[in-house]
């Protein structure tokens, strides 16, 4: 038999032929990944910039910025709601503030520019006769709730705007004939969600209405008086989160020209992914798409999540799960299946996404048994427990995605105690941001957060809305976010369209065409908002809390200096009817009548205003 021999052409070409397979298999299941020059660093200030000072102490000080008293009835739990609301509000739009106890306040007003009363009974408070005359000499008063009936109101109802005043009624749904929210002018909002105690009145023609209910009964409006301006609110829904831009709308109605800093941020976050997808069949998922579940999520639900990033400019933030098994004691598997993650993670990073950290399983960090019990989860054995859990998880990320910076944490259903919070920190330091939900829970079961730097440094990034269908209360509270502290922050979970209760009556295909109508809306209405990822989210939101505006307010405009200035651009909103003039190192958008958002660039900038 003729002996057959591989000459060394053929083994050179086999050789070529082994390495090709090696690059590619590599490629397609490889232990890390190139993150590039920008592996999600953390960086508090912009550029590495030293915090700097426009304005040293006593300098800040001759600017003489005059500041708004709040005054509230600690015996009235509605009032004490709503000066709480009130004090966050200003926080975040960096106003100076003092509260008063109505019942020890003796002052007139003095030295005050604006007041904002957040009771009903005005009998309550020691002196009541200053607060026309605050008016008259060129102060502003906020009603951030309509007063009830006795001496004072019927002293001073006219020069609110009141010309006749009848009995208490629920006023239902809201219609806006001004852009108190910013660019909602014309909107209209039903009574399934907005419902407000209110009076029957009819206002004089010198009172501009601002909002109206559905049946147009006065909610919000303004009226002059002498040199000042009343802004009476008549209802009792400005002690809710969600109405917070409402609220930050109304405020700014006191002054002829307001500005106030936002984050200017739209983030997308997805839950429980990169994870397992779901196995088996559902029958209405195999009945249209002929496709069992894993199959589904791959070849539908995924592809139609990256047309929505690429439709609408998104940068997904993907919190991991590692595993579905419901283990709350060690040892922790720390081998499981990397193909989720190595696949649907590179696929998130490369669009510009981030990876975080939901879990080691779907176990929320809490000892709390109310909890427990509402969501079915198993009590951690212990702390260190806890501890070992994220170890875990975050070795099993770091092993995929080795010298990436995993910073942000998303408790799962949004749960969380402290407890597990400080686990967290122990175990994990890099863990930079907690991302759980803004509005209140009105069990009182969730992660309820404001937005800010806790304490311990920790980033505090809630989420405000959430889900695929369609949803009037997410336009709401968008548009409240929006205009109170320019954030957009919205999460969804693959498996929400498994669940009836997060799904039902529709299937996949219509619950994309909702997600994309309301990311369409946002885009509309709101088409400033800048795309991130939670991290960098997280990063502005530092340089939001720790940068220290003053204003100055002249004839010709208003001159801004930043006191631990962290470098880069910052945002604010400006209302204003006059016009925008010269600019010094910033800029001026115009996004509605009356709204400009402006993009300062250093610790120094001013605006000229005209008319």
């Amino acid at each position: 038999m003729k002996e057959f021999k591989l000459n060394r052409q053929i083994y050179i070409i086999l050789g070529v032929v082994l390495l090709l397979a090696i690059l590619i298999q590599t490629t397609r299941f490889e232990t890390f990944l190139d993150v590039g020059s920008d592996p999600n660093k953390w960086s508090e200030t912009a550029g590495g910039a030293e915090p700097s000072d426009a304005l040293s102490a006593a300098e800040t000080a001759k600017l003489d910025e005059r500041k708004t008293l709040v005054l509230y009835d600690p015996e009235e739990s509605y009032s004490v709601r709503l000066k709480d609301n009130a004090i966050h509000l200003l926080d975040y739009m960096k106003k100076s503030f003092e509260t008063g106890d109505i019942r020890s306040y003796s002052g007139k007003g003095d030295g005050y520019l604006s007041v904002i009363l957040t009771f009903t009974n005005l009998e309550r408070m020691n002196d009541t006769d200053w607060i026309d005359g605050f008016v008259n000499d060129g102060g502003s008063v906020l009603f951030a709730t309509m007063p009830e009936p006795g001496d004072t109101m019927l002293r001073i109802y006219r020069k609110l705007g009141i010309n006749e005043w009848g009995d208490y009624l629920v006023s239902k749904g809201l219609v806006l004939t001004s852009n108190v929210l910013i660019n909602e002018k014309g909107k209209t909002y039903s009574e399934e969600i907005i419902e407000n105690t209110s009076f029957q009145v009819r206002l004089g023609k010198e009172s501009e209405v601002l909002a109206e209910s559905k049946d147009g009964l006065p909610l919000l409006w303004r009226t002059p008086y002498g040199n000042g301006v009343f802004v009476v609110f008549n209802g009792t829904m400005l002690q809710e989160k969600s109405s917070r831009g409402f609220f930050a709308g109304a405020i700014s109605e006191l002054k002829e020209v307001d500005i106030y800093p936002v984050i200017n941020s739209k983030l997308m976050y997805i839950d429980d992914f990169p994870a397992p997808f779901p196995t088996g069949y559902q029958e209405d998922i195999f009945d249209l798409y002929r496709r069992d579940l894993t199959r589904f999520f791959k070849e539908v639900w995924w592809p139609d999540m990256i047309r929505l990033a690429s439709h609408h400019g998104l940068k997904y933030t993907g919190v991991v799960i590692q595993t579905y098994e419901n283990k709350t004691r060690g040892p922790f598997n720390a081998d499981s299946d990397r193909y989720y993650l190595r696949t649907y993670g590179r696929e998130i990073l490369k669009r510009g996404g981030e990876v975080g950290i939901h879990g080691y399983n779907h176990q929320s960090y809490t000892d709390n048994p109310a909890v427990l019990e509402e969501y079915g989860y198993k009590a951690w054995a212990s702390e260190e427990d806890m501890r070992a859990s994220v170890r875990t998880v975050v070795d099993f990320v770091g092993k995929s995605f080795p010298d990436y910076g995993l910073h942000t944490f998303v408790p799962a259903s949004n749960v969380l105690s402290s407890q597990g919070r400080e686990a967290l920190k122990e175990a994990w330091p890099e863990m930079r941001t907690i991302s759980a939900v803004y509005n209140t829970d009105p069990e009182g079961l969730s992660y309820v957060q404001e937005i800010g730097v806790a304490d311990d440094g920790i980033v505090e990034l809630p989420r405000i809305t959430s889900g695929y269908k369609e949803d009037e209360f997410n336009l709401w509270a968008s548009a409240n976010a929006i205009t109170s502290v320019g954030l957009f922050s919205h999460f969804v979970h693959p498996d929400d369209i498994l669940d009836r209760e997060r799904s039902f009556p529709y299937n996949w295909d219509d619950l994309y065409r909702m997600t994309d109508g309301f990311l369409s809306e946002v885009d509309r209405e709101w088409p400033w908002l800048r795309d991130m990822t939670a991290n960098q989210g997280s990063m502005e939101v530092v340089r939001y809390t720790k940068n220290d505006p003053h204003f100055r307010y002249t004839d010709e405009g208003v001159e801004g200096y930043v006191n631990h200035y962290m470098g880069g651009e910052m945002y604010y909103y400006l209302r204003t009817d006059k016009q925008v003039g010269r600019l010094v190192n910033c800029k001026a958008y115009r996004i509605d009548d009356g709204t400009y958002l402006v993009e300062a660039y250093d610790k120094r900038f001013s605006l000229g205003l005209e008319g």
